[in-house]
């Protein structure tokens, strides 16, 4: 008749096996989602702020363009020389970024 310790043990056993077997899962869960908001994986981030910056860009010159008409020609040869820096500015963080 076999002990209550060898009972344990293929119990112990058997549930190894078993969850070594089954697929690894992304469960909906309340943790994985808080950790998923408050610890976002590096990728997404990278993408938000690619988004975030071609956003910036197309709100930029569109106020640049805007003011275009009030500006006298020395401010918007400097608004338009700002613009071209902040451009560049732009092109190096996302160099930096993507490229590290």
């Amino acid at each position: 008749m076999p002990e209550t310790k060898d009972i344990e043990e293929f119990l112990t056993q058997m549930s190894l096996e078993t969850a070594e077997n089954q697929p690894k899962q992304n469960k909906l869960g309340v943790y994985n989602l808080m950790d998923d908001w408050f610890q976002p994986k590096s990728e997404l981030m990278k993408h938000v702020i690619i988004i975030q910056m071609i956003s910036c860009f197309i709100v930029s010159l569109f106020l640049l363009v805007t003011s275009g008409d009030q500006l006298s020609s020395e401010g918007l040869l400097l608004s338009v020389l700002a613009f071209m820096l902040f451009v560049g500015g732009m092109f190096g963080f996302y160099n930096r970024m993507v490229y590290k």
